[in-house]
């Protein structure tokens, strides 16, 4: 299950010096000195998202926030993606409780990294240390637990290169530090106060915490972070499959990981390399695979028209297909105004563009009292041909408080005409007899 939560909450150092030290060889280092010195570059995030309560026909205004921090001087600051989510409205917060408006520059969800952009905040950039890791190092980690604000949480490494199958894309760190809601994408440190990855989700079977908590590294973020910044997306290679994890069947068989095929995109390289469902990828590249997300990995790291060989085993017998990755397919997204906090949306109606018209999804509130229902279609505002979402806000946006405009709509084969506004023009004017 995938919890987008993190809680740096446990252990507050708001008084005297905590130390704490690795070996003899080490020294022991101020935590508290630490804390305090990379406070300025971590935020707490607030999302703002606006959907229709369809129980009190009103529109309600949904909250959610995470943890955050800065990437570089550019006013760029690195968070989990789930915590943007659609979200229309984004602020920082630092450990001033000073706010700032923010951005989104991009996010990729199969990392579940985002970037966001800050005009007005500026803050160190955070030194990092991307040398090899270690179960047993300490470490300690920032955020927003609960949405309380910066707190502080310590623990140690409790293993490196952590493959999780819900997230097969990257490895993780496993800590065992307090991560609790309201962490996700908060900050991950060594015990020099050096940023060594980004907090992101934690495992728990009751929601409780569990000392059993996950962070991406430092250096799969800035890898990432940087491709968002410089070309809004992430190009990567497309196979067309859908592969099932099962270290169940790998066992059964005499293999160490393999992936199942369950689906093949009809368009895709992988059909046109004759690859069938059924099929047990067993090796990549000629390498037997180790984990199941070896070749998430791999994926996620590839380009369009890069070649790739498969070793399958079908029907008991082994075979190698070599294929060209292809592009990733655009689908088209559905054009609806959907948590858009628009003119439309304001007055009670969520909507959707089909070829020439707009199709009411839902009518609440002030649309349903006039008696605009949900699958009408609106053709017409006060004369005016609309085809597009924009097109009837504009005519909207145009009308003063007390003006009603007059909306042409087909209800299946029967056209009528109803008013439409704000509530005070609409007060009283509508009677059933």
């Amino acid at each position: 299950m995938r919890i987008r939560t993190f809680s740096l909450s446990v252990l507050f150092i708001a008084s005297g010096i905590f130390t704490f030290s690795l070996s003899a060889k080490e020294p022991c280092y101020s935590i508290s000195e630490q804390v305090n010195r990379v406070l300025p570059s971590i935020v707490k995030i607030k999302v703002q998202r606006n959907a229709p309560n369809l129980d009190e026909g009103e529109l309600t205004t949904i909250d959610s926030s995470g943890s955050g921090f800065v990437l570089d001087d550019n006013h760029h600051i690195v968070t989990n993606a789930h915590v943007i989510g659609e979200g229309k409205k984004i602020v920082v917060i630092t450990h001033q409780n000073q706010e700032y408006v923010a951005n989104l520059i991009a996010k990729d969800d199969k990392t579940d990294i985002a970037v966001l952009e800050a005009p007005n905040y500026t803050a160190p950039v955070l030194p990092e240390n991307n040398n090899s890791l270690s179960a047993g190092d300490g470490v300690f980690a920032i955020g927003s637990p609960f949405s309380l604000g910066h707190s502080t949480t310590l623990g140690i490494i409790s293993a490196v290169e952590r493959f999780l199958p819900n997230y097969p894309y990257l490895h993780f760190l496993q800590i065992d530090a307090a991560i609790n809601p309201g962490n996700s994408g908060g900050a991950l440190f060594n015990l020099n106060g050096e940023l060594i990855g980004m907090t992101s989700t934690y495992f728990s079977r009751q929601g409780g915490y569990t000392n059993i908590a996950f962070a991406i590294p430092i250096k799969e973020v800035r890898r990432i972070s940087e491709k968002l910044i410089h070309k809004k997306k992430i190009e990567r290679g497309y196979l067309g499959v859908e592969l099932l994890i099962s270290e169940r069947i790998s066992r059964k068989l005499g293999y160490k990981s393999s992936l199942l095929i369950t689906q093949i995109d009809p368009a895709s390289p992988a059909a046109g390399a004759e690859l069938n469902t059924g099929d047990l990828i067993i090796a990549l590249n000629n390498i037997e695979i180790n984990d199941g997300g070896e070749i998430h990995r791999y994926l996620e790291q590839s380009t369009p028209d890069q070649n790739v060989t498969l070793t399958i085993l079908r029907d008991n017998e082994k075979k190698n297909v070599t294929l060209k990755l292809g592009q990733i397919p655009v689908h088209k997204n559905e054009l609806t105004n959907i948590a858009s906090a628009d003119a439309a949306e304001k007055l009670g109606l969520v909507l959707r563009e089909n070829t020439s018209s707009i199709e009411v999804l839902l009518s609440y509130s002030l649309a349903k009292m006039v008696g605009i229902n949900t699958n009408d279609t609106i053709l017409e505002i006060n004369g005016y041909n609309v085809k597009t979402i924009q097109e009837f806000n504009l005519q909207l946006n145009k009308l003063k408080e007390t003006d009603i405009a007059l909306l042409k709509i087909k209800r299946n084969e029967t056209l009528l005409r109803v008013p439409f506004g704000s509530k005070t023009a609409l007060k009283g004017y509508t009677t059933r007899n």
